[in-house]
């Protein structure tokens, strides 16, 4: 297949372009800075925020594609226009994809941030409650993606925690490996021990193929997560054992939220399921420092 991904510098975008050449796909990448190319790939420097027109295919259109490109950082400072920051890229997109390439199979990367926390295990049908500014801005991105349903195969992904190396600073991972690098002990976190969905990259990548195959209607909406109900301090200790230390941990805020994903719709529709441990994901950080 000629798949584009969109947003390949990122995290994800990073293991998802080299799974897809692994798989013999044929990958063009958009970043804001032109990457290398290779065999079956090509870069592309693209502003999304930009006015210039945006690439087209190379000869014959893109028959799957992937837009993973966002503001993504909860934490950072959240301001209006950076929620209208992130509608707009989606919005380019997958305004040029129904132009440029129609019928193809476009997924948007939302989040499950867009649900309301539930003491249950979160399925697709479950209520939105989008409070934090990033959930709007995916919330929105989903809505505008949607609205192209008729003329691209929309799917949209709302992925839970995808841990693994490499993950942008800012988020709770490279944060704590770097207070561990520096000696921290006792690990004082300055958030709340919520009860959480971590799936390992490397399973979230071979769902994100599966769903290149599967057939489904436009408009699919898929939970990505492993169904394991998991505490922030679980994490913490799987990553202080793979480092070889034995820390203390304290949270800052005694208060609980859970948010945990019901994998069964994806699981049913493609073969997929996770397979990987929360101890195998944090071996694969700590091995990567």
């Amino acid at each position: 297949m000629k798949v584009l991904v969109v947003g390949g510098s990122g995290f994800i975008g990073r293991a998802l372009a080299a799974r897809l050449l692994d798989a013999g796909h044929e990958v063009d990448i958009w970043d804001r800075v032109r990457g290398e190319e290779g065999p079956r790939l090509r870069c592309h420097a693209v502003d999304l925020l930009g006015d210039e027109d945006l690439p087209r295919p190379t000869g014959r259109p893109w028959d799957a594609a992937f837009h993973l490109a966002a503001y993504s950082v909860p934490g950072m400072a959240w301001t209006q226009d950076l929620i209208m920051a992130n509608l707009r890229m989606t919005a380019r997109v997958f305004d040029h994809l129904a132009e440029a390439a129609p019928g193809c199979r476009a997924i948007f990367t939302s989040s499950a941030f867009v649900y309301a926390p539930a003491s249950h295990r979160i399925q697709e049908t479950d209520p939105l409650g989008a409070v934090h500014p990033y959930a709007l801005s995916k919330h929105l991105g989903e809505t505008w993606a949607l609205s192209h349903q008729q003329a691209l195969k929309v799917f949209i992904v709302r992925p839970f925690n995808q841990v693994g190396p490499g993950m942008a600073a800012g988020l709770l991972v490279p944060e704590l490996m770097e207070r561990l690098r520096g000696g921290e002990n006792p690990i004082r976190m300055r958030g709340r021990d919520d009860i959480r969905d971590f799936l390992d990259w490397r399973d979230a990548m071979d769902a994100y193929l599966r769903l290149l195959e599967v057939d489904a209607p436009s408009g699919s909406i898929w939970n990505l997560c492993s169904g394991r109900a998991t505490r922030v301090s679980e994490l913490v200790r799987a990553l202080l054992l793979a480092c070889g230390r034995e820390y203390p941990i304290a949270f800052a805020d005694p208060a609980v939220e859970s948010m945990v994903g019901d994998p069964s719709r994806l699981m049913a529709a493609t073969g997929w399921a996770p397979s990987r441990s929360l101890q195998d994901t944090a071996e694969a950080i700590a091995a990567a420092r």
